[in-house]
Protein backbone atom coordinates (compact mmCIF):
# COMPACT_ATOMS: atom_id res chain seq x y z
CA UNK A 1 0.00 0.00 0.00
CA UNK A 2 2.63 2.14 -0.17
CA UNK A 3 4.02 4.97 2.28
CA UNK A 4 1.38 5.43 4.24
CA UNK A 5 1.70 6.60 7.63
CA UNK A 6 -0.63 6.50 10.92
CA UNK A 7 -0.11 8.96 13.12
CA UNK A 8 -2.04 11.50 15.66
CA UNK A 9 -4.17 14.33 14.10
CA UNK A 10 -2.21 17.71 14.34
CA UNK A 11 -3.43 21.39 13.90
CA UNK A 12 -2.25 21.32 10.63
CA UNK A 13 -4.77 18.30 9.35
CA UNK A 14 -7.42 19.78 10.80
CA UNK A 15 -9.45 21.05 7.09
CA UNK A 16 -8.65 18.10 5.61
CA UNK A 17 -9.19 15.90 8.16
CA UNK A 18 -12.40 17.54 9.11
CA UNK A 19 -13.19 17.20 5.41
CA UNK A 20 -13.39 13.77 5.29
CA UNK A 21 -15.83 13.46 8.85
CA UNK A 22 -18.20 15.33 6.59
CA UNK A 23 -18.28 12.99 4.34
CA UNK A 24 -19.01 10.48 6.26
CA UNK A 25 -21.35 12.00 7.79
CA UNK A 26 -23.45 12.99 4.44
CA UNK A 27 -22.81 8.85 3.64
CA UNK A 28 -24.99 8.53 7.02
CA UNK A 29 -27.28 11.02 6.36
CA UNK A 30 -28.28 9.25 2.80
CA UNK A 31 -29.30 6.32 4.28
CA UNK A 32 -31.81 7.10 7.57
CA UNK A 33 -33.22 10.41 7.86
CA UNK A 34 -32.68 9.96 11.47
CA UNK A 35 -28.75 11.09 10.42
CA UNK A 36 -29.62 14.43 8.58
CA UNK A 37 -26.68 16.48 9.10
CA UNK A 38 -27.09 19.94 10.36
CA UNK A 39 -26.18 23.52 8.82
CA UNK A 40 -23.72 24.04 10.11
CA UNK A 41 -22.07 20.52 10.78
CA UNK A 42 -18.40 21.88 9.08
CA UNK A 43 -18.30 24.03 11.95
CA UNK A 44 -19.20 21.46 14.57
CA UNK A 45 -16.73 18.75 13.10
CA UNK A 46 -14.12 21.50 13.03
CA UNK A 47 -14.50 22.20 16.67
CA UNK A 48 -15.13 18.46 17.72
CA UNK A 49 -11.71 18.16 16.08
CA UNK A 50 -9.74 21.00 17.67
CA UNK A 51 -11.17 19.60 21.11
CA UNK A 52 -9.88 16.31 20.29
CA UNK A 53 -6.42 17.36 20.07
CA UNK A 54 -6.59 19.10 23.55
CA UNK A 55 -8.70 16.25 25.42
CA UNK A 56 -7.44 13.36 27.23
CA UNK A 57 -10.24 11.31 26.35
CA UNK A 58 -10.07 11.44 22.75
CA UNK A 59 -7.71 9.72 20.12
CA UNK A 60 -7.70 10.83 16.88
CA UNK A 61 -5.67 9.33 14.48
CA UNK A 62 -5.22 10.06 10.48
CA UNK A 63 -3.43 7.83 7.72
CA UNK A 64 -1.50 9.70 5.05
CA UNK A 65 0.02 8.71 2.11
CA UNK A 66 3.04 10.79 0.83
CA UNK A 67 1.44 14.07 2.67
CA UNK A 68 -2.44 13.44 1.60
CA UNK A 69 -4.46 12.28 4.38
CA UNK A 70 -6.85 9.17 2.86
CA UNK A 71 -8.18 8.49 6.46
CA UNK A 72 -9.05 9.36 9.74
CA UNK A 73 -10.31 7.28 13.24
CA UNK A 74 -12.00 8.82 15.68
CA UNK A 75 -12.31 7.41 19.17
CA UNK A 76 -13.68 8.47 23.03
CA UNK A 77 -12.15 6.80 25.86
CA UNK A 78 -15.42 6.12 28.20
CA UNK A 79 -15.62 4.84 31.69
CA UNK A 80 -17.75 1.85 31.90
CA UNK A 81 -19.25 2.61 35.53
CA UNK A 82 -20.88 -0.50 36.13
CA UNK A 83 -18.86 -3.18 33.75
CA UNK A 84 -15.48 -5.25 33.59
CA UNK A 85 -13.20 -3.74 31.92
CA UNK A 86 -13.81 -0.75 33.08
CA UNK A 87 -12.49 1.46 30.42
CA UNK A 88 -13.25 1.40 26.75
CA UNK A 89 -12.40 3.15 23.38
CA UNK A 90 -15.66 3.26 21.55
CA UNK A 91 -15.01 4.33 17.63
CA UNK A 92 -17.30 7.06 17.12
CA UNK A 93 -16.11 7.37 13.58
CA UNK A 94 -14.08 5.76 10.66
CA UNK A 95 -13.38 7.15 7.37
CA UNK A 96 -11.25 6.10 4.34
CA UNK A 97 -11.21 7.77 0.97
CA UNK A 98 -12.78 4.96 -1.28
CA UNK A 99 -9.42 4.13 -3.02
CA UNK A 100 -7.63 3.06 -0.10
CA UNK A 101 -10.38 0.89 0.87
CA UNK A 102 -10.45 -3.22 1.05
CA UNK A 103 -6.63 -3.19 1.42
CA UNK A 104 -5.93 -3.59 4.85
CA UNK A 105 -5.93 0.05 6.32
CA UNK A 106 -9.27 -0.19 8.29
CA UNK A 107 -7.35 -3.00 10.23
CA UNK A 108 -4.09 -1.05 10.28
CA UNK A 109 -5.94 2.25 11.73
CA UNK A 110 -8.00 0.41 14.85
CA UNK A 111 -4.66 -1.67 15.34
CA UNK A 112 -2.61 1.51 15.96
CA UNK A 113 -5.47 2.96 18.12
CA UNK A 114 -5.97 -0.29 20.07
CA UNK A 115 -2.11 0.25 20.89
CA UNK A 116 -2.04 4.16 21.58
CA UNK A 117 -4.80 3.03 24.26
CA UNK A 118 -3.73 0.24 25.91
CA UNK A 119 -0.94 2.33 27.64
CA UNK A 120 -4.07 4.42 29.20
CA UNK A 121 -5.58 1.23 31.04
CA UNK A 122 -7.99 0.78 28.21
CA UNK A 123 -9.34 -3.29 28.09
CA UNK A 124 -12.00 -2.87 25.62
CA UNK A 125 -12.77 -1.52 21.82
CA UNK A 126 -16.34 -0.59 20.89
CA UNK A 127 -17.58 0.54 17.50
CA UNK A 128 -20.85 2.61 16.45
CA UNK A 129 -21.75 3.07 13.51
CA UNK A 130 -25.89 3.13 11.34
CA UNK A 131 -27.40 -0.45 11.94
CA UNK A 132 -28.30 0.15 7.90
CA UNK A 133 -24.26 0.03 6.89
CA UNK A 134 -23.86 -3.26 5.67
CA UNK A 135 -20.63 -2.92 4.97
CA UNK A 136 -19.20 -2.25 8.66
CA UNK A 137 -21.05 -4.70 10.31
CA UNK A 138 -18.97 -7.17 7.62
CA UNK A 139 -15.94 -4.98 8.39
CA UNK A 140 -16.09 -5.04 12.32
CA UNK A 141 -17.14 -8.95 12.58
CA UNK A 142 -14.41 -9.97 10.38
CA UNK A 143 -12.39 -7.81 13.26
CA UNK A 144 -13.70 -10.39 15.92
CA UNK A 145 -16.19 -7.92 17.17
CA UNK A 146 -19.82 -8.40 17.68
CA UNK A 147 -22.82 -6.70 19.00
CA UNK A 148 -23.24 -5.65 22.16
CA UNK A 149 -25.78 -3.39 22.86
CA UNK A 150 -29.04 -2.12 20.47
CA UNK A 151 -29.93 1.76 19.90
CA UNK A 152 -33.09 2.20 18.69
CA UNK A 153 -34.75 5.65 17.96
CA UNK A 154 -37.64 7.60 16.07
CA UNK A 155 -38.09 11.20 15.60
CA UNK A 156 -40.39 13.09 18.06
CA UNK A 157 -40.88 15.83 15.20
Amino acid sequence: MGDIKIRKIEEKDLRETGELIVRLKRFNAEHDPLFTITDDIERNVMEYLKNSIKGEDREVLIAEDNGKIIGVILGEIRDRLFYEPRREIRVRDIYILPHYRKKGLGKMMIDELEKRVKGKGVDIITVEFPNENLLAHKFYTALGMRSLICVYGKSLK
